[in-house]
């Protein structure tokens, strides 16, 4: 049955089976201006289809309203760029890749094809526009990847299972998966990223598949170190990552992509996967999977990685400070509260779940995580302002000491004060101004607000 909004195109060269329910139901839902782009191609006679991570996860009944949704489609890149005009933009046309802007988001609609060989693992070597979508589906990585949906006749294509292994929670290769994993060797990456596709519990991948890992490993290095970060990037930000990276050291595949490192432990495999650590970013995740190597080799793979200076920052410092813990006093915990901001309380909760697993670190492990703990918990809000009470003409007035570093240090050692006794007023700065001895010794040594 034709969808009221949806104009029939030309119809799939392969069986369908009628929608199920939950997915006609997430048809409805689909945007006007979606359909405005499907109508386009299907009036001109082309076929159009939703393909990807928007069909997996509607089939799953997820929640997709942050995923992409693609189609494929019977129409030549050049006859897209045409009919779309100035909303088409040519973000991968040698592959059929066109991005058409709707109203609120970009589509990317991409001309069914079949590809010759992939002689340098990445990339195909010619591309064919084609009107074949059991072809295209054909030429896709996993079965849960390899389904297809024609939105105006509820229909979904689904020539390799791959409704079934969502049941089954199985990542399987379309077709030959030696043949997939030598065309792409990304796939490799690819495969375990999608090992995590709820909160539930780890999938399983087939044996074919995970042979075939095995086996093309080594051809990784075919690949753009970039798109390797882009896949391990996702591995982190899923709930399971410490059983995948498990999997990747047990496959040989870990030391492909992080060449300068050592194998990770059991404990802090299975640390990382606690509940204490749920809410990390991806560069604090990996930061604790490194926690117990040295800052220098950590940033050497995150610049193997080509990542970005702000990701090195942010998981490097992450790294060096999860080596410290604060002492159990209010004016220490104050400190450590306002240098580390928000990442504080992810900080005692990356603690408190390596403690659990039996992770030790080299430093301060004096201090039980679990009474430092209880004194966070207990510490009440702080009342002094973020800013320095006084400033420097304040500051050179009753120190004597003229601008230049000797007053900067002295205004950041007053500052320190400020946050330690949670001062709200100048006069208390100037009380504890008068205690200090920083008319004598040198000014490196004095206290800065910083941790550790």
């Amino acid at each position: 049955m034709v969808g009221e909004r949806w104009i029939a195109g030309m119809e799939a060269d392969l069986p369908g089976v009628d929608a199920p329910p939950h997915l006609q139901q997430w048809i409805k839902t689909l945007p006007d201006e979606l359909c405005t782009i499907a109508n386009r191609l299907c009036s001109e006679g082309y076929g159009v289809w939703l393909v990807g991570g928007a069909v997996r996860d509607a089939l799953q009944a997820k929640t997709v309203e942050n995923t992409d949704i693609d189609l494929a489609t019977s129409c030549p890149p050049e006859e897209m760029l045409a009919l779309f005009g100035d909303r088409a933009v040519p973000t991968g046309v040698e592959f059929g890749t066109v991005t058409v802007k709707g109203e609120t988001q970009a589509y990317e609609v991409t001309t069914l094809r079949s590809e010759s060989l992939y002689r340098d693992g990445r990339h195909p070597e010619k591309v064919v526009w084609g009107r074949s979508l059991k072809d295209d589906l054909s030429r896709r990585d996993f079965t849960i990847n390899s389904m297809a949906v024609d939105v105006a006749r509820q229909q979904l294509y689904d020539p390799f299972e791959g409704q079934s292994d969502l049941e089954k929670r199985c990542v399987r290769a379309v077709g030959e998966a030696m043949q997939r994993c030598e065309e792409d060797a990304l796939r490799i990456l690819r495969a375990y990223r999608f090992l995590s596709q709820d909160a539930v519990s780890l999938w399983s991948m087939s044996p074919q598949l995970r042979l075939a890992v095995r086996h093309h490993r080594d051809r990784l290095a075919m690949v753009a170190v970039e798109r390797h970060w882009r896949e391990i990037r996702k591995v982190l930000k899923n709930p399971f990552s410490g059983a995948i990276v498990s999997m990747m050291q047990d496959d040989g595949v870990f030391p492909v992509v992080f060449p300068a490192s050592r194998t990770i432990e059991a404990p802090l495999l299975r640390a990382v996967d606690d509940g204490h650590l749920r809410n990390l970013s991806p560069m604090q995740r990996l930061a604790v999977l490194f926690i117990q190597q040295p800052t220098s080799t950590f940033l050497e793979e995150l610049r193997n990685l080509r990542t970005s200076r702000e990701e090195q920052r942010e998981a490097a410092t992450f790294h060096e400070q999860l080596q410290h813990l604060p002492a159990p006093l209010p004016a220490s915990l104050r400190v450590f509260s306002y240098v580390l901001g928000p990442s504080a309380a992810l900080h005692l909760a990356a603690r408190k779940g390596l403690a659990i697993h039996g992770v030790e670190l080299q430093a301060d492990t004096e201090t039980p995580v679990d009474v430092v703990l209880a004194a966070w918990e207990a510490l009440p809000p702080r009342k002094s302002p973020d800013a320095c009470l006084v400033d420097g003409h304040w500051l050179m007035q009753r120190s004597g000491i003229q601008q230049g570093l000797r007053l900067g240090r002295l205004k950041n050692w007053l500052h320190r004060l400020q946050i330690e006794h949670d001062l709200v007023r100048v006069e208390d700065m100037e009380r504890h101004l008068s205690q200090l001895p920083f008319e004598h010794g040198e000014c490196e040594d004095w206290p800065q607000l910083e941790f550790p």
